[in-house]
C-alpha cells in the first residue's frame, strides 16, 4: 500500500512540475507576442 501512495505522489508532483512549467511558456510566449505587436505598432492585436 506504501508504494502505491508514493506512485501517486509522484504522478501529482510530475503533474503539477509539468502544469507550472506549460504555464512559464504560455507566459513567455504572450509576451514575446506582446512586444512583437508592440515593437511593430500593431495596436490591434493587443488584447
Amino acid at each position: 500500500m506504501n508504494t502505491t501512495k508514493l506512485t501517486r505522489e509522484e504522478a501529482l508532483r510530475r503533474w503539477n512540475a509539468s502544469k507550472e512549467t506549460k504555464r512559464k511558456m504560455v507566459e513567455k510566449l504572450e509576451t514575446l507576442a506582446r512586444n512583437s505587436c508592440l515593437e511593430r505598432g500593431d495596436l490591434e492585436n493587443l488584447k
